[in-house]
């Protein structure tokens, strides 16, 4: 065990060392807490947003995604690296609060380092000097050699700063402990990195001992304290904050946020979405403080990749300089009437493209490691710019529409369910007000009027009709479920929409919902205040195939290898995985592939949401053609997806790359029914 270090601080320069050590405690501390409170004004500035709910189940992911750092080795290097790191500060933390403490007067010293477990701990802690000072060096040459593109933007000269730093903090100490067993205080504990320095001090005479030991121990206080201020005026204030943003993330997904926490009527609302950096939620600026720029976000997000003018990591690292500039530590000059503050945040500082290039697809939250928020912020600056007519001009159509026929395409209700006469050896039962049924299969707007989602709908249809279903569809009762409606933006619409087919629910009886799409079945589960089940067709039609309902027995051509797409709004969004493969597999004669990113990784056709109507100018190449390629990459000469926009998009990439001959896509629907 290291003994008190008291007589090693006897004195510095003309104060006696214990004074000194207090001035430098309370300076410290002092200018420590005042910054924390300025970044305190800064996130409490935000509106409010409720996040106290489910408290045990807030811990339980404190806990596997703060402590034990689960996502980290998502990027596994780098995430190895990172948890060193962090539990090298753990256990170095208690050593350097308990080498403060000993500082301070005679005696000092924390109990429990006394003893058989302080020996134990110091000879953890200097193991853990070694594994920290090694993954240090790794970050640096990382950075400095591989230089990952993810890194592209952040603040380098800080991550080098910071790494250094730390590196200084351990030969710091190890240098004093090393200076310690030289001198005998220490003779019996097993110190591997301080034996490290021994050769270096070993021919050292006692006067120069005691000064190495002296120096070592203010240079690791000094840079501890420098630290631990720097933190909270750097990138690195994550350190501080992530366990809060953590324990405050987001518990469930798929739903987008209200309009604003706390308002059931959007009249009530002076203006919608985020016009001023004060109309973030608190949470919402939480988050811009605790960005890693690790750049995993970016990485993973599909806009990016193909070159769209996209990246959740700047867009965060612009809005935390927006608002550290906003609300700064210390303000060096007074400002001058009329002085500009900064850009506006919506069209100069966050550009229109840069908003409408999201896809909503959810790949940055989901590979976070700190559980920062995107989705919510992007639709609120939609919002913004939805209600001050900032929106692209193909837009404006498309939501009169809506508003008019309750679908896109401005057809009339009476023609929602002129598809099902194309099924001519079924019947099909569309709802009036009374009917009562077991299964009401929604149907959505492309379902029921595009020609190519039509023939997955009658799939459905057919599936239902051989498992001896009671079904029926609300046809001209129906209309869109508004999930593309308030990804847009336009938030009144979609309650008007939602509002509109709650009132068309309770005047029919039904025990369940099905989904043709993804999105519909996002929506209406998790956005829609409804208390039946609500299911995609995969998850109900797997059902059907392990009770016996339904039975494949058409074998697939063996020439033909098969991979899975993963829509986003069922996967990411909804965390449903291994139900389609399942039924994928239950298709006699299937040769499977997958593709290297798939699952909670899939990488976005790009066909969701705005994309519908509005393509951005800006990318090196569409995503439905980045992803077909993947596809072919593993093997595969058919994509199968569960979703009619993947669909739609993965068919016109095939035909505008001329892969026709050499590449197919189906949905999973139609496949199964090709089997019974």
């Amino acid at each position: 065990m290291t003994p008190s270090v008291y007589p090693a601080v006897k004195a510095c320069l003309v104060l006696p060392g214990s004074a000194f050590l207090w001035m430098v405690l309370g300076l410290g501390f002092t200018i420590f807490f005042y910054t924390l409170y300025r970044r305190y004004l800064l996130i409490s500035c935000g509106k409010p947003d409720p996040r106290l709910s489910s408290i045990r189940k807030r811990l339980f992911g404190l806990i596997l995604y703060g402590i034990l750092q689960k996502r980290q080795p998502r990027y596994f290097w780098a995430g190895v690296l990172h948890i060193t790191i962090f539990w090298g500060f753990v256990v170095l933390g208690l050593h350097s609060v308990d080498l403060v403490i000993q500082g301070l007067s005679p005696g000092l010293g924390l109990p429990f380092m006394q003893g058989g477990f302080g020996s134990f701990y110091n000879s953890l802690k200097d193991l853990f000097e070694l594994l920290v000072l090694i993954a240090c060096i790794l970050a640096i040459l990382t950075r400095a050699i591989a230089k990952p593109e993810r890194y592209e933007g952040s603040h380098r000269f800080e991550a080098y700063f910071i790494l250094l730093l730390i590196s200084f903090l351990i030969i710091t100490d190890m240098f004093f402990e090393g200076s310690c067993l030289l001198l005998d205080h220490s003779p019996e504990a097993w110190l591997p990195a301080a034996q490290l320095v021994i050769p270096i001090l070993a021919r050292s005479d006692p006067i120069f001992l005691e000064s190495i030991n002296l120096l070592s121990y203010w240079l690791h206080i000094l840079a501890l304290f420098f630290f631990l201020n720097f933190l909270p005026l750097s990138k690195h204030f994550h350190i501080l904050t992530a366990l809060p943003n953590l324990f405050f993330r987001r518990l469930s997904k798929g739903s987008i946020k209200p309009a604003r926490w706390g308002v059931e009527e959007l009249e009530e609302l002076d203006t919608l979405g985020i016009e001023r950096f004060e109309d973030f939620t608190w949470k919402h600026i939480l988050d811009f403080c605790t960005c890693t720029e690790c750049g995993r976000c970016s990485d993973n997000c599909p806009a990016n990749e193909i070159g769209r003018p996209l990246s959740p990591k700047m867009m965060t690292i612009k809005l935390r300089d927006y608002g550290y500039h906003k609300v700064p530590v210390f303000k060096w000059k007074k400002e001058e009437p009329g002085e500009r503050d900064a850009p506006s945040i919506i069209g100069e500082l966050i550009t229109h493209d840069e908003v409408w290039s999201c896809t909503t697809c959810g790949a940055c939250e989901e590979e976070c490691p700190v559980f920062i928020e995107y989705i919510d912020k992007i639709i609120d600056m939609r919002r913004h710019l939805i209600e001050t007519s900032q929106n692209p001009r193909t837009f404006n159509q498309i939501l009169i529409n809506f508003e008019k026929t309750g679908n896109p395409f401005g057809k009339p209700a009476t023609k929602r369910a002129d598809w099902v006469e194309g099924l001519d050896d079924i019947s099909v039962n569309i709802l009036k007000e009374g009917d009562d049924v077991d299964v009401l299969y929604f149907v959505d707007s492309y379902a029921s009027y595009d020609p190519r989602v039509q023939a997955i709908a009658s799939s459905i249809v057919r599936g239902l009709h051989l498992a001896g279903i009671d079904f029926g569809i609300l046809g001209p009762l129906e209309m869109d479920s508004g999930h593309q409606v308030r990804r847009i933006g336009e938030e009144g619409l979609f309650q008007f929409l939602m509002e509109e087919n709650l009132d068309t629910f309770k005047n029919v009886k039904f025990s369940r919902i099905i989904t043709t799409d993804p999105h519909a079945f996002n929506t209406l589960k998790n956005e829609y205040p409804i208390p039946v089940q609500v299911a995609h067709y995969s998850l109900f039609f797997l059902r059907l195939i392990e009770s016996g309902r339904l039975k494949p027995s058409n074998s697939l051509n063996s020439n033909d290898v098969y991979t899975y797409h993963d829509p986003c709004y069922l996967g990411r969004h909804n965390d449903i995985y291994d139900e389609p493969r399942k039924i994928l597999h239950s298709l006699p004669g299937i040769n499977l592939v997958e593709m290297k990113r798939s699952r909670d990784r899939s990488f976005c056709c790009g066909g969701g949401d705005i994309a519908l109507w509005y393509e951005i100018e800006q990318e090196e190449m569409r995503m439905a053609e980045k992803r077909v390629q993947m596809a072919r990459e593993a093997g595969a000469n058919i994509i199968v997806t569960a979703c009619p926009f993947c669909l739609i998009h993965f068919e016109d990439a095939i035909k505008t790359g001329e892969l026709e001959t050499e590449m197919k896509v189906i949905d999973l629907m139609e496949l199964l029914v090709s089997t019974l």
